[in-house]
């Protein structure tokens, strides 16, 4: 008896061990099991993660871009590279030598971070000079109100607004010569209406007329400046569709600026006042502008008026200045002309079956007056420094590709006063052939 209960403990002892031992083995191979569909369940979310942010490199018509996964982070590269041959002509251009020239060496460097904040920045290293000409960050979180700091074109003349590369000549008309080129501020701005009407309202330092200032303020006083423009049938199959106009206007104090600078065509100054003259007072700038295209034919207008304060010794007055300008191209290829640079239908590739690209012909008009009282009051000198001139322009583009452009200008500019040997007399015309060759991808 006490051996057969002592037997049957033993057997139940086993049979607990054995059981013991099965429970333990399911347990490590549940356990290893939950193991490896952690592990799988990870590197599924890590290759999504990894997935989502890994970053992709283009190249297109547009630079070089790097954009993150979820597209909130790109950074684009481009350049804008301009070389100009410049050839004068005629007894007004006697002062002005023959050469070639680097007007535009500007590396592009813009994208946007966390998705609502885009920025931009733009040097030049052409003619010799260093300068940074754009500068700015814009928070795009309000689509019909986007903020915009930093330095940057204020929103007053529309060839000015303009890319340098869009333009129809290869230097801008009189009336951009009264508007500032960059400026150092704020701004707030959108395209409303599905881009039927465009608005942007600023405060700035404030900066002499056709000057990209310095970047530091000169005065504790500020230049405040607004633009609207519209284009109410762009979303219409109607020959309206190409048309836009609108109406700048700036205004504020010029006291402690440098003196305004004016260039003809072929980029030679021709206006300079006399010794002792500062610029004292307000400025106001007004500019109505306005555009019309249809299929390969295009029109540019604007209109200038600013008047601004002068001082000399204890004389102080507002001179005014007006400028104004109209432009007609056609495209003979045939493509649609608009705002920007158009796209050839064919790029130029003719050894391998490609086209030749587009080619356009354009014409300009344009004319700058200020009011006698420069003379009037001692401001400057009709001996060397006419208060009026009278330009006519024309030109071929050749776009070879989105990218590449060879343009062809010829300028005349007549002046009214500034001879330099007999006062009341007229200078001298200036002619000048300008032949560009052109990069651009931004």
């Amino acid at each position: 008896m006490y051996q057969s209960n002592l037997f049957n403990t033993s057997v139940l002892k086993s049979h607990w061990t054995l059981a013991f031992l099965a429970l333990s083995a399911c347990s490590t191979v549940w356990a290893q099991d939950q193991t490896a569909q952690n592990l799988d369940a990870q590197a599924t979310k890590t290759d999504q993660a990894g997935s989502l942010n890994a970053a992709s490199t283009t190249a297109d018509t547009t630079g070089f871009t790097i954009r993150s996964g979820d597209g909130n982070f790109i950074l684009h590269l481009g350049a804008d590279l301009q070389t100009d041959s410049r050839s004068y002509f005629g007894a007004g251009s006697s002062t002005a030598n023959d050469g070639i020239v680097l007007r535009r060496v500007r590396p592009t460097l813009y994208g946007t971070v966390y998705k609502y904040v885009d920025f931009f920045f733009r040097p030049d290293f052409g003619l010799g000079t260093t300068a940074i000409y754009d500068a700015y960050i814009q928070l795009n979180y309000l689509p019909w109100a986007q903020v915009r700091a930093g330095k940057f074109k204020p929103p007053v003349g529309m060839e000015r607004l303009q890319s340098d590369d869009d333009t129809n000549f290869v230097e801008r008309g009189l009336p951009t010569a009264l508007v500032p080129q960059r400026d150092i501020g704020f701004q707030i701005g959108a395209d409303l209406f599905h881009r039927r009407v465009s608005y942007q309202v600023g405060v700035f330092n404030g900066v002499p007329d056709s000057s990209i200032g310095t970047d530091a303020s000169v005065s504790n006083h500020r230049d405040y400046a607004a633009r609207l423009f519209l284009t109410p049938f762009s979303r219409s199959e109607n020959p309206l569709q190409g048309l836009g106009a609108g109406f700048a206007a700036s205004g504020g104090n010029m006291d402690g600026e440098a003196l305004p600078a004016f260039k003809t065509f072929g980029q030679q100054s021709f206006f300079t006042f006399a010794s002792g003259v500062t610029a004292a007072g307000h400025r106001t700038r007004l500019a109505p502008q306005g555009y019309y295209y249809l299929g390969p034919f295009g029109i540019l207008a604007e209109y200038g008026l600013n008047e601004e304060g002068f001082q000399k010794g204890t004389v102080r007055r507002n001179i005014a200045f007006r400028a104004y300008q109209g432009q007609v191209t056609y495209i003979l290829t045939g493509e649609k002309k608009s705002f920007v640079s158009p796209t050839p239908k064919r790029s130029f590739d003719p050894l391998h079956g490609g086209g030749w690209g587009a080619v356009e012909l354009a014409v300009r008009l344009g004319d700058f007056e200020a009011e006698n009282g420069i003379y009037t009051y001692g401001l400057v000198s009709s001996s060397n420094t006419p208060r009026h001139l009278h330009e006519w322009t024309g030109g071929v583009n050749w776009y070879l590709n989105r990218l590449v452009r060879i343009t062809g200008d010829y300028g005349v500019t007549a002046f009214g006063g500034g001879a330099p040997t007999s006062a009341g007399g007229n200078r001298p015309v200036e002619k000048v052939f300008i032949l560009r060759f052109q990069i651009n991808f931004t």
